[in-house]
């Protein structure tokens, strides 16, 4: 089992797309089982899944369901099932690009994190590609270490933190990784798109739903940087790198709630 991967995919309403997914997932190595969560679906997720499995009998793939909402509750149910070393979390309207897996066990066989690098679809059908920055503690504040399908995970080190915050409605995957990071999680970077993270039509979100958001980004943020500045791990460049981060979206939430960008700012920005 210690070169072999789990692959956990949470499915809410995804029918366009599961079934492209799992493609991506059968082209890969090193893949021990395929376990699929579904979230209370409406559409016709389920019969997707089962008539995939129809066409792949001897796939190792085991659909699951959640009836808690949220995709953090989905990947928390489908943990216990892992016997693996590693977990691949997958959404399901991203892709696997080939070998991606065992491409970044061979390269980093003792990391916990591994954080890839992935091609952006997006609904006009462009592309750009991303890659992880190499200090963990600036990417983990600005967002860019990463993201749930172009990473890599010991199935150990999230077993140690008790996976996913289920309470979260944003942020999920750097507290997520934050966690793991304080827990004494090793991370390695590897910039290679392996991943293809295709844009989704959703529905409209409220300035409300937008705002709440912000602040989750925003207090995970402060709670980043009080860290990073007890442990010492921040050179006086970086800390000021980190804070003009954190001030590019203060000025952002200002426009919808000042009275509370300004309280956290004075935290945030002691005189």
């Amino acid at each position: 089992m210690l070169n072999l991967a789990t692959v956990i995919i949470p499915c809410f309403n995804v029918g366009k797309y599961i079934t492209e997914c799992l493609e991506s997932v059968k082209e890969q190595d090193w893949v021990h089982k395929t376990l699929v969560v579904d979230n209370n679906s409406q559409d016709d997720t389920i019969a997707q899944v089962k008539a995939w499995q129809q066409k792949h009998p001897n796939f190792p793939l085991a659909l699951l369901h959640e009836k808690n909402q949220g995709a953090p509750a989905a990947r928390n149910a489908a943990l216990s099932f892992v016997e693996t070393k590693w977990v691949q979390f997958l959404d399901a309207d991203d892709l696997l690009l080939p070998n991606k897996i065992s491409d970044q066990i061979n390269l980093y066989p003792n990391a916990d994190v591994i954080c890839g690098g992935a091609y952006f679809r997006f609904l006009d059908g462009t592309e750009d590609t991303t890659a992880p920055e190499e200090n963990i503690p600036i990417a983990l504040i600005k967002g860019n270490a990463g993201i749930t399908s172009s990473n890599l995970f010991s199935a150990l080190s999230l077993q140690t933190i008790q996976g996913w915050d289920e309470t979260l409605k944003s942020s999920q995957e750097y507290d997520l990784m934050f966690r793991l990071w304080k827990a004494g999680a090793s991370f390695s970077i590897d910039s290679t798109p392996r991943a293809l993270i295709r844009q989704r039509v959703h529905g409209q979100i409220s300035t409300s739903n937008r705002q709440e958001n912000l602040k989750r980004y925003l207090k995970l943020r402060e709670q980043m940087l009080q860290e990073f500045k007890e442990r010492g791990v921040l050179n006086n460049q970086e800390v000021k790198i980190c804070l003009q981060q954190i001030f590019d979206s203060l000025r952002i939430l200002a426009k919808s709630d000042l009275s509370y960008a300004i309280k956290l700012h004075s935290r945030i920005y002691p005189k």
